[in-house]
């Protein structure tokens, strides 16, 4: 709950911040090590691995605003920019076997290429049980089968 909304509010967070978010992670730290009240807090830290919460909060606002939010920052802040980053694919409308283009597969019968030697002819079992549906296949180039010739 405490990160919610982190991108708003904890890019660059003051030392007063910081040190709210300190006060309220130290408890916490006390009691998933089992240490003693008088262990300093950067040693709880270091012993369970887990960062000060305003570096983490500052990596979490600073991610969702490149990445999910596509916010741009300024470069002092990172190098990383969101026109930089891939976008995340849509799915298709349609199915691609639905409209098949010349070079695409076909599921039609493939009788007809076996003469021709300039394609890789793929041929498959079809096999289909109460189970479910097999994946054996048979790759024909130059009518040799790779594994005889």
């Amino acid at each position: 709950m405490l990160a919610h909304g982190s991108s708003a509010w904890c890019l660059n967070p003051t030392f007063k911040m910081k040190r709210k978010l300190s006060s309220i992670q130290r408890p916490f730290l006390l009691h998933i090590s089992g240490a003693y009240r008088t262990t300093p807090k950067a040693a709880l830290q270091t012993i369970l691995g887990i960062p000060p919460l305003h570096m983490q909060l500052q990596f979490e606002a600073r991610f969702t605003s490149i990445y999910r939010l596509r916010i741009p920052l300024p470069p002092f802040i990172t190098d990383t920019q969101p026109h930089d980053l891939e976008m995340k694919a849509t799915g298709w409308s349609t199915h691609p076997s639905e409209h098949l283009k010349p070079n695409q597969i076909s599921f039609e019968d493939g009788e007809a290429y076996l003469a021709r030697k300039d394609i890789i002819n793929i041929f498959t079992d079809g096999s289909k049980t109460e189970h479910g549906v097999g994946t054996a296949f048979c790759v024909l180039t130059n009518e040799c089968l790779p594994v005889v010739c």
